[in-house]
Formats: C-alpha cells, structure tokens, sequence
C-alpha cells in the first residue's frame, strides 16, 4: 500500500471573505509552501495544492463564474511548479465541474465551490461535504457479502469487504441526526485509522492511494426504518426513514465503496440548484 500522502491545507482553511469594495488579488494569497506548512508534516501532491488555491481563488471572488483563469504559463509561474502539474490541477477542476476548457479560449470558472455544509446540491462529487461536521460513533468489522450486496458492488458473493457503521451526530449535540453504513473494499482499509478526521471516506481513498473517484450514483427514497435505528432516532416502531444510498466508483470503473445513510424524515431536506452551463 501506498503511504498516505496528507493535504496541504483542509477544505475549511478559506481565509476570509473579501470586504465590501476589496478586489482580491493572487497575490494576496498563501503560496504553496505557506499552505503545506499551515497543514501537515507530509505535503500533498503538488497539484492538490494548487487545486486548492484555486478553489479557494475561485470562492472569494478572485476569479468569478465566467471569467478565464490565467494560462497555464501563468499558473505555473504563481506556483513555482512545472506546467504539467498545472494541467493535473486543472483537469481536476474540470472533473469536479468547476471550470471548462476549449482549446483556443482557455479555462473558464464555470461554478463555484461549495463550502463544507450538510448539502445534497447539483451532481457532483465535490459537493459530498456533508460528513466534516458530524460526529460518527462507529464500527468496523470485516464481513463477507451476500448475494444482493455483491450485484450492488458488482462483485462475487462471499467476499470479505470492511463494514463500517454507526450513528452520526450534530455538533455538541448528544442525540444522534442519522445513522450510515459504509462498505468499503479491503485494498483501502488502511483509510480506516484517520476516519476519526471527519473527512469523507472517498476523500480518505484519494490521499492516501492515489485513485482518483470518476462517479457517484446516488439513491434517495423511503424505507421502512430498520428496528436497531428506532431508539436512537428517537422513532417509534413502523416509522419511515429517507435512505441515501450511493455507490463509489474510481476512474478504472470499478466500485470500491457503498454507503447509506438513514434518516428522520423530519431531519433532512434536499435542495437541487440547477445551472445553465457555461455556454448554453
């Protein structure tokens, strides 16, 4: 297995809006030793970092939706990095949405990042957020699948895969919001130590080995609540939940982790933004 390669600096490391009148500048911000060493011991890979700046860029309003980012000449000087870790930051940003590239017209802001909030908004991988401000009470254990699980992870029956479980709860909040499960293939058990950073198990995957997540397939509808949720949820027996289910898939095409979450149906909403792309 591969060692863990820590980010440089957390997702609610954004700085400070700009005030009324400022026009934020590049320059004001950190340069990519500043952020790894605001951050860990083991800098990320070089372009997280600068997907990083640019996000946070793109968020405070340096570069706002529809504006050009600087060229890949540009970037690779701000950064003091070669230009091919540039074009790596930037076909990330492509993948999660957040710009657009045309040859001959450069790379355009065509949204922006949300910050780390419980959202269920638009479809995309990046807006997974949610975990970072709950508290998860869990377990893990090893356990072979059965049938219905192998056809969901499109696997074989019998195989053992780390069930990860328990309840999740608000900040300073004693009552748990919801409970989840996740199953998650043995390749990436070595994530399991750092659950305890409330940073997303998908997020864990691609920190530490290197596998980049290309999709999630989400599921929301209602269930009966299982009996073992009841008391904690604080529901009386033949209540309904909302179920959350989502299947992980890395850029290969294969599913390496499975989910879902179950909530009060008093305790969640759902929002969906849509957008008009870029051009349309």
């Amino acid at each position: 297995m591969n060692g863990r390669r820590e980010r440089g600096a957390s997702r609610g490391d954004r700085g400070a809006a700009p005030g009324d009148g400022e026009t934020p500048t590049p320059a004001a911000r950190p340069g990519l030793a500043e952020v790894t060493a605001r951050g860990t011991t083991r800098p990320a890979a070089l372009y997280r970092q600068v997907v990083e700046a640019l996000r946070r860029d793109m968020l405070e309003g340096v570069y706002p939706v529809g504006t050009h980012l600087p060229t890949e000449e540009e970037l690779s000087a701000r950064f003091s990095v070669s230009r091919n870790t540039v074009r790596e930051a930037l076909k990330e940003l492509r993948n999660h949405g957040l710009v657009v590239s045309r040859r001959g017209s450069g790379t355009t802001v065509a949204r922006l990042d949300t910050p780390a909030t419980y959202v269920h908004d638009t479809g995309l991988l990046g807006d997974l957020y949610q975990y970072s401000r709950t508290r998860w009470a869990y377990t893990v254990e090893v356990k072979a699948i059965d049938e219905a699980l192998a056809a969901t992870l499109e696997t074989t029956p019998g195989e053992s895969w780390l069930r990860i479980a328990g309840f999740r709860y608000a900040e300073n909040e004693a009552t748990p919001t919801f409970w989840t499960q996740a199953w998650l293939h043995r390749d990436y058990s070595g994530i399991t130590r750092l659950l305890a950073r409330g940073i997303p198990i998908y997020q864990l995957i691609e920190d530490m080995y290197g596998d980049t997540f290309s999709r999630v397939d989400q599921l929301i509808r209602g269930r009966p609540a299982p009996e073992h949720v009841l008391g904690p949820l604080g529901l009386p027996p033949g209540s309904t939940v909302i179920e959350i289910a989502r299947t992980y898939r890395i850029a290969s095409g294969r599913i390496v982790e499975a989910s879902s979450n179950l909530y009060p149906v008093t305790q969640f909403s759902l929002n969906i933004r849509l957008r008009r792309s870029v051009g349309a």
